[in-house]
Order: C-alpha cells, then structure tokens, then sequence
C-alpha cells in the first residue's frame, strides 16, 4: 500500500467519525430542541393558569369593593337607628321616673275596687269618697301608662330595625370574609403558577443554551468535514492519475514488446529466413488480402 492509499484511509476513517459524531449531534439537537419546546410550552399554560386565578380573584376583588360600597349607606342608617334607639330610652327613662310600678299601681287599683265592693255601706260612710277618689287616681295612673306603653312600643320597633341593619351588615362582612379567602387562594395560585412558570421558563432557556451549544458544534465538525473531503477528493483523484499511468505504461510496455517481434520479424524476412504466420501478422497486420499475396510470393 502507498503512502497516499493509507493517508487516504485514515482520512477517510477521520471522515466517517466525524460524521457519526455529526449525526449523533443532530439526535441530541432534536431532543434537546423538543426538551426546549415542551418547556416552554409547559410554561405558557402554567402563566394561562396564573392569569386565569388573577382574573377570578380581580373578580372577586370587585364584588368585595361593591358590597363595601353597600355597607356605607347601612353603617350610616345603623348610626340613625341607634340615634332614635337611644332618644327613645332616653323619653322612657324620663316617662318612668317618678312614677310608681305599674303592677303595684295595679295591686293598689284592685284593692281599692275590692274593698269599695266587698265592704258594708255602714263601714264606708266616712271613707268611701275618698276610695272612689283614690281608685280613680290610680284609673289615671294606668292610663297614663298606655301612652308609655306606646313610648315602649317605639322603642322596641327601634330596636329591631337595629338589630335588622346590624343582621345585614353581618350578613355582608361574612361575605366578605369568604370572598376575601377565595381571592387569596386565587392569589395564592396565581403566584404558585407564576412561580412554576418561571422555573420552566429558566430550564427552557437552560435548554436553548445547550441547544445553541449543540448547533455551534455540528458547525465545528461540518469545518472539519469540509477541510478532509477536499483533501480525500485529491487523493482520490490523484490514486486514479497514478493507476492510469501505470495502465499506460503498462500499455506502452506492450506495444513496445509488439514492437520488438515485428523488427525480429523484419529482420528474419530480410535475411530470407523462414517466417511464421505471427511474424507475417506483426509485419503486415491482419488484413487477409495481404496476408494471402504475401503466403502467395513465399
């Protein structure tokens, strides 16, 4: 073997390394370029999903501030019925003060009616006046407890739209505190979403980093294909100037042998010498006509 056939065979082993080495390359490209896609893909649904959760809790966010808004009118019409509440305990108290206990006012009214009815008219002469007048004192006495009594009705209805606003302001506030834990929970999520979303997002470009690096690789080693084809490629073409040389002078040598045996055949014809059919055909060639005339003239 030549020098040039086994520089041509080490490079033509250099050559199929390095495209396995390209090939293997481009497997890794492909993965790496699917590993890179599906994690970006995987973040872009993630942000979809925090921005779904910010959506909803800006919903609810809303919704809390609308009933807030409500709240303002009913903390106000909380304030004006406690107002009246206390104006009109305030009216009882003065009602009251002074005045004896309705039920003992009541014993007192019986008693009196009792003894006017059960007690002997002889008895009674000299203080039954007075027991009607008395009775009848105590007559007023309750009903001037009909118009407290009303006072007291007022006060109780005060009351219970008091405690109907302070209901619906409850009712509103426990809205409220659910609402609130629903939009923090949605918050909550949308930062987890987020977060997991920019871990993907980090491992992605980690991906396209690696990606690129892979890219710049099988760059390198399509350079190092291109810089060992060339020379492959001449020696190749210069194994095949060799062998047609060689074929040539092998050729040459032929001819020159052919040459020889015609000047021996040449020689033996002049000196009258006894030729052959082969040195007649070296002599003359193969055309039959002058084969037949020269075997003719022999």
């Amino acid at each position: 073997m030549s020098a040039e056939e086994k520089k041509l065979d080490e490079l033509e082993a250099q050559a199929a390394e390095l495209r396995k080495t390209r090939n293997l390359l481009f497997e890794q490209i492909k993965k790496v370029r699917e590993e890179r896609d599906r994690l970006n893909e995987s973040a872009r649904k993630m942000r979809e999903e925090a921005l779904k959760h910010r959506g909803e809790r800006d919903r609810i966010n809303a919704k809390v501030q609308e009933i807030k808004k409500s709240l303002g009118p009913l903390f106000e019409e909380l304030d004006e019925k406690k107002g009246l509440l206390t104006e009109a305990e305030k009216t009882l108290r003065e009602e009251y003060r002074g005045r004896p206990e309705k039920s003992r006012v009541e014993r007192d009214l019986k008693r009196t009616e009792w003894e006017i009815m059960t007690t002997p008219t002889r008895e009674m002469l000299d203080r039954e006046d007075e027991a009607i007048e008395r009775a009848s004192r105590l007559r007023r006495t309750l009903e001037d407890y009909k118009d407290v009594e009303k006072q007291e009705g007022k006060r109780m209805e005060y009351m219970a739209d008091k405690k109907a606003t302070e209901v619906e302001i409850r009712a509103f506030r426990e809205e409220i505190g659910k609402l609130s834990e629903q939009s923090q929970e949605h918050h909550e999520k949308m930062i987890m979403f987020h977060e997991q979303a920019d871990a993907e997002k980090k491992k992605a470009d980690e991906a396209h980093t690696r990606y690129v690096q892979k890219i710049e690789e099988v760059n390198n080693v399509k350079e190092d294909i291109n810089a060992v084809m060339p020379q492959i490629a001449a020696l190749r073409d210069g194994l095949k100037v060799t062998d047609l040389k060689v074929a040539e002078r092998r050729r040459m040598s032929g001819e020159q042998r052919a040459e020889a045996l015609r000047q021996e055949a040449i020689r033996k014809m002049e000196n009258g010498e006894k030729l052959t059919f082969e040195d007649l055909r070296l002599i003359y060639g193969d055309d039959e006509d002058d084969d037949k005339e020269v075997l003719d003239s022999s």
